[in-house]
């Protein structure tokens, strides 16, 4: 794997972290000061939502992470459902649901993405590294 495809990876987990730490914050929050407190029915698709978005940055720069990505960050929503009673709020197997759902279907999404934009412009890149460094060592 090229180096700038790790970095690209990288970015992406540290992205997918940072949004699921904000996530475990707004999802811990007592259900009176919550904003994810909404209506029912609403609430799942919030739920989805939260976990597609912080599944998706991994998934767009490491489309193959998504084996070991999907269940950590499912085992993640289950858990948050299950330590939400200790903060002031219910814990809903819907809610896991939604969760996990969330995250399966970021990974269609994110291997789309990652094929239709970043892969092109990572391999162009690549290319373009690969054609200066046979420029410098021609000039050697």
């Amino acid at each position: 794997m090229h180096h700038a495809d790790r970095r690209l990876q990288r970015i992406g987990f540290v992205l997918s972290t940072i949004l699921g730490v904000i996530a475990t914050f707004g999802l811990l929050l007592p259900a009176s000061v919550s904003p994810v407190s909404v209506g029912v029915g609403v609430d799942k698709v919030v739920h989805f939502l939260i976990f597609f978005v912080v599944a998706l940055p991994s998934l767009m720069t490491g489309p193959r992470n998504w084996i070991w990505l999907v269940p950590v960050i499912i085992a993640f929503g289950i858990l948050i459902e299950l330590i939400q009673p200790y903060f002031g709020r219910g814990a809903e197997v819907g809610d896991a649901v939604a969760n996990a759902v969330g995250a399966l279907c970021a990974v269609p999404v994110g291997h789309l993405a990652h094929r239709a934009w970043l892969q092109p412009r990572q391999m162009a890149k690549n290319e373009r590294a690969k054609r200066d460094r046979g420029l410098r060592d021609r000039q050697r």
